[in-house]
């Protein structure tokens, strides 16, 4: 028995189980990669005005680059840590001067709360027990160690990624174009549809980034800054939360200002409550209902509703990072089917008459 084209499929078949095997090889580091990629559209700007000062030496303007995109991340990550470390530093001196920080914070607390004249206007009195915030707090206090190491073990986990992120954006800003090159090479796509899919993924990219710093800096500053002018405790830092709670849609940042909003209320401090709750719907709920569609699905051509659903998909699927990989996937899913339409419309015309 004689098998044709035996080498072809033998060959194709070793190709198949090799590459399977160095995508789980890589599959680590595939977050950093792409998030290289990225990186490289979005620093294309610095990287050319490198080239510009260093006379044509694309090397040097790549490390340059690389090395301004860590900079950047370290100041803002250094400064983000120095803000939670400064904040539980002051609530830790500010309990142990208290001496009790139970009886001293906690019970007035509920103490307003069950006084406060809005519940007892509706009839609900002692609705708040210091007994059940009592026990809630022991065993919070329990699982605060597993909760720390996670976060060490997730910041070590970041900042080794970060390192990975930078090492390959350089590469890829040297020698990025000619690896294109390469996989349109390689590619059996026609070469206007490889065209397409690069175009679209450097589209998403900037849209998706651009979108996201506008609309969580402005949602963060906002919230801030109204916390600031009631009187919100740590303001600042709610301010930083609130930035990085926006990478959810038309909801993010609400986790932070409705809750405190309603806590102002059920302590008393009706005017402070209501202007926190009255900023939030009336302002930063809309910025982000409106700003986002137009920065980012404008600019991907995707319907606000699409853009929702592969940011949040993206989010939850693959955490925090998926706020950029979601929406590029799903504009790189949706090019594929226009190609697909373009390319069979003879047969799918033929097919629906």
């Amino acid at each position: 028995m004689e098998l044709k084209n035996f080498n072809t499929h033998f060959f194709l078949l070793i190709l198949a189980g090799v590459s399977v095997f160095t995508f789980f090889i890589f599959k680590p580091f595939l977050i950093a990669i792409l998030l290289a990629a990225v990186f490289a559209v979005i620093f294309q700007g610095p990287y050319k005005f490198f080239v510009k000062l260093t006379r044509g030496r694309q090397k040097i303007s790549a490390f340059l680059t690389s090395l301004l995109g860590m900079i950047i991340f370290v100041s803002l990550f250094l400064g983000i840590a120095g803000l939670i470390a400064n904040e539980a530093a002051n609530l830790f001196q500010n309990s142990m001067k208290a001496g009790d920080a139970y009886n001293n914070y906690v019970n007035p607390v509920v103490e307003n709360i069950n006084r406060s004249p809005l519940l007892k206007s509706f009839g609900f009195e002692n609705l708040v027990n210091s007994e059940s915030i009592s026990n809630a707090a022991q065993q919070l206090g329990q699982g605060a160690l597993g909760v720390l190491q996670k976060t060490y073990q997730g910041i070590a986990h970041l900042l080794f990624l970060a390192v990975v992120m930078f090492f390959t954006l350089y590469y890829f800003l040297v020698g990025g174009r000619d690896l294109v090159k390469k996989i349109m090479y390689l590619s059996p796509l026609r070469d206007s549809h490889e065209k397409l899919l690069v175009e679209k993924f450097i589209s998403i990219s900037r849209a998706t980034m651009k979108g996201t710093l506008v609309v969580g800096l402005v949602q963060g500053g906002i919230g801030g800054i109204t916390f600031a002018l009631v009187g919100v405790p740590s303001a600042l830092i709610w301010g930083v939360v609130m930035v990085f709670l926006s990478l959810i849609p038309m909801f993010g940042a609400s986790l932070v200002w409705f809750p405190a909003g309603v806590i102002m209320l059920l302590t008393g401090n009706i005017w402070q409550g209501v202007v926190i709750l009255a900023v939030g719907l009336g302002i930063i709920s809309i910025i982000d209902n409106f700003l986002r569609p137009e920065l980012v699905g404008k600019d991907t051509q995707m319907h606000p509703m699409i853009v929702f659903f592969a940011t949040l998909g993206g989010i939850s699927l693959i955490g925090f990072l998926g706020f950029i990989i979601g929406p590029i996937v799903v504009a790189l899913f949706l090019t594929l089917w226009n190609i697909y339409a373009v390319e069979f419309k003879k047969q799918l015309k033929k097919y629906n008459t």
